[in-house]
């Protein structure tokens, strides 16, 4: 039986050569260029023995990868090294890269993958020929129990399953419920089923015939709410208010969302001013205490909304998910993760609870205006046209002032709150540095970011949280300042009699601009330059 070979090696000359010389002795050889590839075809091939170069396992990478999955646990690993490494440190897995003959011996060696035991590994495929779905519902019905190992492009991960029922999943960084209905909604990746019985405690504990059931639900409507809420990929933020105090209290309406536009109606709220949405964790007409696994759930799933249509004439929409209060929660954490802006991943990711849950709560803030979309060309935009830098560099270099050490700086003052949002649409300028360092948690004047300007030429933008309070460390960024701009009513009195005692331009935002959008690096930069113009004198 010729023997199957994984050749990985990033080297590319060097993977070719060897390649050549083990195919000339009848040997099957696959190529990747490194570890993650290395899995991927290892799944797809089923070598006999991997040959990696010992570079590709720094760290142990390449073996903590086939160590990780159950059915490429017992791959044998040679590693090849280079003759000048001398023979005596070689160790019991190494073998020269230049002794070919040596190389083909040890592959020989090792016995074909058909003549290994299998009790370990029973199950094994590709997510495309058999579905998540159908995969858990065998083995529910054979009430077997074990790890199912997961891998997608996205990631790894796992469900533990006992006698039948899956008892706990972790996915990437999710786990339980979440990280399920996540891994039944992949459909590329490959899976390994190894019996025993799983260690994990349990962190699932709702029948895996209902949870199927949601899933099935869930799966696809979490894939129409993606796409209707960033159909090319927009990312979210809050909606910049124009005062600085915003309202972040929790929804006061919800929304209704069908197959058609979203509408947002007046909802009967109770004590605490929450909508009362009525929690729907079963489809309708499910039956609460543990149900026997259907033949197919597809079919079950059909079954019931034909019962469902002869009951209502007209179908009626599906119910919220989730209790006021867990709405209302899941609401607070999404304003505030996005004082700066994430897209649907990072929300999805970053958010506990299901993802249908937390997008139907996006949805509500998104329609009652306390959300807005951000497209990808909103997210960074270069500071200004190439052609105009050699004026914006006349302009700082006029603004240099004697005894204060370069570059020339520009405050911008604002509240505590504004200056978040400030903060991050600075960092989505292309030309602009920024401090790897986390701002304060104080309102503190704190660096914004350098601007360069090319030929050597910068520009720092200094933030000044305009809370009275700390007005005495005002001067640490206002003692040579080119000028300040100040957004809104920003320090009022206070700020205006540091600027006239220091002999500062005080520039209003607004005054100069009109109203302003925080979040959009585009009118931030537009801000700069016209802020550079005035306190040069243009």
């Amino acid at each position: 039986m010729s023997r199957r070979v994984l050749l990985v090696d990033s080297d590319v000359d060097a993977l070719g050569a060897l390649a050549s010389a083990l195919r000339a002795r009848g040997l099957t050889v696959n190529n990747a260029n490194g570890a993650f590839e290395a899995v991927e075809q290892a799944f797809k091939r089923r070598p006999d023995v991997v040959l990696a170069a010992r570079a590709v396992d720094e760290d142990s990478a390449l073996a903590d990868a086939f160590a990780a999955v159950p059915d490429l646990a017992d791959t044998p690993i040679l590693f090849l090294v280079d003759g000048d490494d001398g023979d005596d440190e070689l160790g019991p897995d190494d073998v020269l890269r230049s002794d070919v003959d040596h190389i083909v011996s040890r592959i020989t060696e090792a016995s074909p993958r058909g003549s290994r035991p299998t009790a370990l590994q029973e199950i094994r495929g590709d997510l495309q020929q058999v579905p998540l779905v159908d995969l858990l519902q065998l083995l529910a019905m054979n009430r077997r129990s074990g790890v199912l190992g997961i891998t997608t492009p996205a990631g790894a991960g796992e469900l533990r399953i006992s006698a039948g029922e899956v008892i706990d999943a972790v996915y990437r960084r999710l786990e339980g419920e979440k990280a399920l209905y996540r891994l039944l909604g992949e459909r590329d990746g490959h899976f390994a089923f190894s019996p025993g019985d799983p260690t994990s405690a349990r962190r699932i504990v709702v029948p895996t015939s209902r949870l199927l059931m949601e899933a099935l639900r869930q799966v696809d409507e979490v894939q129409r709410r993606r796409a209707e809420l960033a159909p090319a990929g927009e990312a979210f933020l809050v909606t910049e208010p124009s005062s600085d105090d915003l309202d972040l209290s929790p929804l006061h309406g919800h929304a209704t969302f069908g197959a058609g536009p979203i509408s947002v109606q007046a909802a009967e709220a109770d004590d605490a001013g929450v909508p009362d949405v009525t929690s729907a964790l079963l489809p309708t007409g499910a039956a609460r205490g543990s149900m026997p696994p259907p033949p197919t759930l597809r079919a079950a799933e059909s079954a019931a909304i034909k019962l469902e249509a002869l009951r209502y004439p007209t179908a009626p929409p599906p119910a919220s998910l989730g209790e006021p209060t867990e709405r209302a929660i899941v609401a607070e954490k999404i304003t505030a993760l996005l004082q700066m802006p994430h897209n649907l991943d990072e929300l999805l990711d970053e958010i506990g609870g299901p993802d249908l849950l937390i997008l139907e709560v996006l949805m509500e803030l998104t329609a009652s205006g306390k959300v807005r979309r951000i497209s990808l060309a909103d997210l960074t935009t270069p500071f200004a046209p190439a052609e105009h830098f050699p004026v914006l560099r006349s302009l700082v270099t006029r603004l240099a002032r004697a005894g204060f050490a370069p570059p020339p700086h520009l405050v911008i003052a604002a509240s505590a709150r504004r200056m978040t949002t400030l903060s991050h649409a600075v960092r989505r300028i292309a030309d602009a540095v920024v401090p790897a360092e986390a701002p304060p948690n104080a309102p503190l004047p704190r660096p914004l970011g350098v601007i360069r300007l090319g030929d050597g030429v910068e520009l720092a933008l200094v933030g000044l949280p305009t809370d009275e309070a700390f007005a005495p460390t005002w001067p640490l960024a206002l003692h040579g300042a080119a000028a300040v701009v100040r957004l809104g009513d920003a320090g009022k009195e206070a700020l205006a009699a540091h600027c006239e005692a220091l002999e500062l331009l005080l520039v209003d935002a607004e005054a100069m601009m009109g109203p302003l959008d925080l979040a959009s690096p585009g009118q931030i930069t537009l801000l700069v330059r016209t802020a550079l113009e005035a306190a040069a004198g243009v």
